[in-house]
């Protein structure tokens, strides 16, 4: 099937055209992009639709997700080690609220199930339930533990390093079908109290996560906050790392040098809601708690300032998925890329569309011939105020692989 999508502003992943245009789609494919009053006006095609000036625009890419830990803007509850029959329930409805709010694709930062998510994708891949394209990964307890939520973070130094367990879990975890495995390099005080400090790994284990993840084709996704976290992931050849709070700049230039090879995933949203939400929930509510997580946001904001200029490519993503922080919010992450971290609109959705698409190493991200057809269409300028991507109202059209998700009012 054919389907024609004119008289659209477009904006191509990296800049909105100064012109209108149209853009043909060819089965799960954009096969034609062409700009000028009349563009494609006599190409015959099963169904056109009239964007009425409106802006077309990748689907957006939320690079760290978290489908199963329970809370939606529509649904609040709280995380837990679930059955799976719940858990995949759960991940559905997320992986649908996401989908609703024009994240056609998401880079997962773990589930404490291994089979939900594998499960989940299947299902969405069929389209047996809608959602985003997903990249699935694992959450992971300790060496020799079940993978799982953690609660507690008691730090490495209660036990004697095991590299032979990390390689073990690296190993089972793609031996089950696992695109990435996720390692909590540092703990998190939203859950045990101080912990963002606590490290958790001996360098020797990730080194050998490293090794296990080449030979077995999986990626490494690292949580960490420390300075010393980011250089052991770093080392050991992680693709994603997540939060670099506390990135000195040492680590900065790490950073920096390694930026060909690496993805951060700042995750400002979760930075936000745990200063200003979590307290209702009873996370981080004791004075000293308060006050660590307004440092941590300074300090983010300061890290992510510095990476925009160092041309580190950061992507939005924020831990969506917490009751503080449940899914639906996603896009009050590219707000805060513009607010906190100085980028411009335009560089915060190129960030969230053709690097997001990079990142899922798809073709997608791109309003470009050949790519895969998933394409928003959005009532006003986000390059303008980015702001109205929260509001899920205002994307009049949800195209994933060619399919209309959510066709446009007639």
């Amino acid at each position: 099937m054919t389907i024609l999508i004119r008289n659209v502003r477009i904006f191509d992943g990296t800049s909105l055209s100064d012109q209108t245009g149209a853009v043909l789609v060819d089965g799960d494919r954009i096969v034609r992009v062409a700009t000028g009053d009349g563009a494609l006006a006599d190409d015959r095609a099963d169904q056109v639709i009239d964007g009425n000036g409106g802006t077309l625009m990748p689907g957006l890419v939320d690079a760290h997700t978290h489908l199963a830990l329970g809370s939606s803007v529509e649904v609040m509850g709280r995380p837990g080690n679930f059955p799976d029959e719940v858990l995949a329930l759960t991940a559905a409805h997320c992986a649908r609220v996401m989908l609703d709010h024009g994240f056609t694709s998401a880079y997962s930062g773990g589930s404490s199930s291994p089979g939900v998510e594998i499960a989940l994708k299947a299902a969405i891949d069929k389209g047996q339930v809608p959602g985003p394209r997903l990249v699935t990964s694992s959450f992971e307890r300790l060496p020799g533990g079940m993978p799982g939520m953690l609660f507690k973070f008691p730090g490495r130094d209660t036990r004697e390093s095991n590299p032979a367990a990390v390689t073990h879990f690296v190993e089972e975890m793609a031996g089950i079908g696992l695109q990435a495995v996720k390692f909590l390099l540092n703990g998190v005080s939203a859950m045990d109290a101080g912990s963002n400090m606590n490290e958790q790994f001996y360098e020797d284990e990730i080194l050998a996560a490293g090794e296990a993840a080449r030979k077995a084709g999986v990626w490494l996704t690292a949580h960490c906050y420390t300075a010393d976290a980011i250089k052991i992931a770093i080392k050991a050849g992680f693709r994603v790392i997540y939060h670099c709070n506390y990135a000195d700049d040492e680590v900065l230039d790490m950073i920096e040098a390694a930026k060909d090879d690496i993805f951060v995933g700042l995750a400002p949203g979760i930075e936000e809601a745990d200063r200003d939400r979590a307290p209702k929930f009873g996370m981080m509510a004791s004075p000293e708690q308060v006050a660590e997580q307004a440092a941590a946001v300074e300090q983010k904001i300061r890290v992510g300032r510095e990476l925009r200029k160092r041309g580190v490519r950061s992507l939005p993503g924020g831990d969506y998925g917490f009751p503080q922080n449940p899914v639906g919010l996603n896009a009050r992450d590219l707000e805060l890329f513009v607010e906190w971290f100085g980028y411009t609109p335009a560089q915060t959705l190129h960030a969230a569309t053709a690097l997001g698409g990079v990142l899922m190493d798809m073709e997608l991200g791109q309003v470009r011939e050949g790519f895969l057809a998933d394409l928003l269409l959005v009532d006003g300028d986000p390059t303008q105020d980015i702001s109205i991507l929260k509001n899920k109202d205002n994307l009049r059209m949800i195209m994933k692989g060619g399919a209309l998700y959510k066709a446009p009012a007639a």
